[in-house]
């Protein structure tokens, strides 16, 4: 006597769904049931390809299954098999050569939405962000650090809290650097540093340093559980999950720009150092282009 399972709720949906899609509908929901849920680690491309259908009939699937794409359906699966589903290699292309276009596009950008709103929605829940940014107000000095492609977000973060903030100084990643910073920081500065996969060694050392000073640490980081949350006084984990082979920036950005929007907004006399510093830079502006308007004057043959 054999037994019949009775399907998860996930495929439950999806057949249901299916109904609604005729044909295509029914090859789609197969293709996934036929060995859920390792189905669903193949490429999205391969398995619209095997059921003969377009990327454009999975995406009215999975909407009208009350899922908003293949991420969700992937975790919700996993969650309720109690396995985990790792993301598939997915690229613009599949193996036939036919380009996504618009649907890929599409797809990056929900992803992207997806994490941005996930990293907002629990970092506002927690009041992580307004804890770091009262830290960084309360701090003497600010040091700002990013390694490898955090370096530019380092000097984002650096730009934006220099318009409403003293002594805010970037850490260029260098030994040099690091050792001048050390040098010069005090047990009142609060060092903001960028940790992501596959964390540098240089600002995991240095956040150790200022920790053993006794500083403040705010870490920008992909999880609570990274290296440097060890040695930081407030973890704000972003989720940098990308359908590229390199992390995301959008999550991380968003999130350095808030947090320095939010020290700005507490501190005192920020706007009018804000107003101040914008008058300078439009001075300064100013004499640097009739600088170089005299310097083309005197240039030999100007006018001939």
């Amino acid at each position: 006597m054999t037994t019949t399972l009775a399907p998860t709720p996930v495929l439950a949906a999806l057949k249901l769904a299916s109904s609604y899609h005729g044909d295509v509908g029914e090859r789609l929901y197969q293709a996934i049931a036929a060995d859920f849920p390792e189905s669903l680690l193949r490429r999205p491309a391969l398995l619209v390809a095997s059921a003969r259908a377009t990327a454009e009939d999975l995406d009215r699937l999975l909407t009208d299954a009350g899922f908003t794409g293949t991420h969700e359906l992937r975790h919700r699966a996993g969650r309720e098999t109690g396995r985990r589903l790792a993301e598939p290699d997915l690229s613009f292309t599949d193996r036939a050569g036919e380009t996504g276009g618009r649907l890929a596009l599409r797809r990056v950008l929900r992803h992207e939405q997806a994490n941005l709103a996930e990293t907002l929605h629990a970092l506002q829940a927690n009041g992580a962000l307004e804890l770091a940014a009262q830290a960084i107000i309360g701090g003497r000095r600010r040091w700002v650090l990013g390694d490898l492609k955090s370096t530019g977000y380092a000097a984002l973060l650096a730009t934006d809290l220099s318009r409403a903030l003293r002594d805010v100084h970037q850490i260029q990643p260098t030994s040099s650097s690091a050792v001048a910073a050390l040098t010069d920081a005090h047990p009142d500065d609060v060092l903001i540093a960028f940790s992501f996969r596959s964390y540098s060694r240089l600002t995991l050392a240095l956040a150790r340093e200022f920790h053993a000073l006794g500083c403040v640490v705010v870490a920008l980081t992909d999880d609570y559980s990274s290296p440097i949350g060890e040695v930081a006084d407030h973890v704000l984990p972003i989720n940098t999950g990308s359908e590229s082979a390199t992390h995301s920036p959008t999550a991380v950005v968003a999130v350095g720009h808030i947090l320095a929007s939010l020290a700005a907004a507490g501190a005192k006399g920020a706007t009018r150092r804000a107003q101040r510093r914008g008058e300078a830079e439009r001075r300064l502006q100013c004499y640097l282009e009739a600088v170089d308007q005299a310097e083309a004057v005197d240039q030999p043959g100007a006018g001939a």
